[in-house]
């Protein structure tokens, strides 16, 4: 597939230097460095376990959304 690229002058003349150096194409130094990278970067994700805390939230407002409590709230606090 083709596509166009915006990279920096020095980041070029470094995977030019390479691919001369190596004797193998442009293309080919290009897609091996971004998947070298895309393969680093799936093995530095970790899974994080958040467990929940107990804020002091009254029982009836348990199991509410962020947005159905901020409305539950909201609507309370226009009551007379």
């Amino acid at each position: 597939m083709r596509t166009t690229l915006n990279i920096s002058d020095a980041t070029l003349a470094e995977v030019r230097a390479l691919a001369a150096e190596s004797n193998r194409p442009l293309r080919e130094i290009l897609e091996e460095t971004l998947q070298r990278g895309l393969a680093a970067n799936r093995s530095r994700r970790k899974r994080v376990k958040i467990e929940p805390a107990n804020v002091g939230i009254k029982p009836a407002y348990q199991g509410m959304s962020m947005n159905q409590l901020y409305d539950q709230l909201e609507a309370e606090d226009r009551r007379p």
